[in-house]
């Protein structure tokens, strides 16, 4: 269990540092701090939760974390914080987006997209936050979710989102034998490929395919980014959510299992791939 740093720190919220206050505020969350947070919130302040559900009031918010964090810390990058005119000074609104990428001395490999709300009045002489929003890219919330406690779903969109803006939208196509004949997959809609005897099911985003093409066959086509698993998987890295003992989990939600004795290895490789592709991505902003 991961446990919150005590040091008690409080935030004077300023118009024209709206952005970046709110910035710290998320930065020392996601390093499992929650002080900033706690010290601008309104007695009144609602949280929009998972399902519709809401937390009201300070306390009630401040008591969904009396057990601690159950998420490991994140490192929170590519952040594009804006200031919403509301036409009223007493009332100031952030919304912003960024990417998170969980610590490199974690267990776990994990990154996903978020969004955030957050809005503020002035009380008591000074700015208060009395309405918080944190969400996955498209609402998809999924499971006990704490501002968040995990990352979820993200949608094969999103992805295509970012191969498009790191410029490796190759629209690279593998060849395959499937119903006598010879067909072309885009390799970008492959989540991974399993291992059928002689035989290959390609894991799509939508669908799912069998084709009469071993995976020793094709895996001189296959992109540096697809990883061999075991004997049965090549996963493609671009779809890999998070790693852990002993599993690995794609965006889409799907779980593939990782040899026990091999997870150290397979666990460095993939975090080499995927850091590899952030270094793509930083380049071509």
């Amino acid at each position: 269990m991961k446990t919150r740093r005590k040091e008690v720190v409080f935030i004077d919220i300023k118009k024209e540092s709206i952005c970046e206050d709110t910035l710290y505020i998320a930065r020392e969350y996601y390093h499992l701090n929650t002080e900033p947070l706690f010290s601008v919130l309104a007695k009144d302040c609602v949280w929009l939760n998972i399902g519709n559900l809401t937390v009201c009031g300070a306390e009630a918010i401040k008591a969904q974390f009396k057990d601690d964090f159950v998420m490991p810390p994140f490192e929170l990058e590519e952040p594009d914080f804006r200031q919403i005119e509301t036409g009223n000074d007493e009332q100031l609104m952030v919304l912003g987006e960024y990417m998170l990428y969980a610590s490199e001395n974690e267990e776990i490999i994990c990154m996903g997209k978020q969004r955030l709300t957050f809005c503020y009045r002035m009380a008591e002489d000074r700015y208060q936050l009395y309405h918080m929003h944190v969400s996955n890219e498209y609402s998809e919330l999924v499971g006990d979710e704490v501002f968040p406690v995990q990352i979820s779903r993200q949608t094969y969109q999103y992805v295509q989102e970012l191969l498009k803006e790191s410029g490796k939208h190759s629209n690279r196509k593998l060849s395959v034998k499937e119903h006598g004949g010879l067909s072309f997959v885009d390799t970008d809609m492959i989540q991974y490929i399993e291992a059928l005897e002689r035989e290959s099911i390609l894991h799509l985003v939508n669908k799912n395919r069998q084709v009469q093409t071993s995976i020793k066959e094709m895996k001189e086509e296959l992109p540096e980014h697809f990883y061999r698993l075991h004997r049965s998987y090549y996963v493609n890295c671009n779809y890999v959510a998070r790693i852990e003992r002993y599993k690995l989990t794609l965006i889409t939600g799907d779980e593939l299992p990782i040899p026990k004795m091999r997870y150290t290895q397979i666990r460095e490789d993939i975090k080499e791939i995927i850091e590899e592709k952030r270094k793509g991505l930083d380049t071509n902003v």
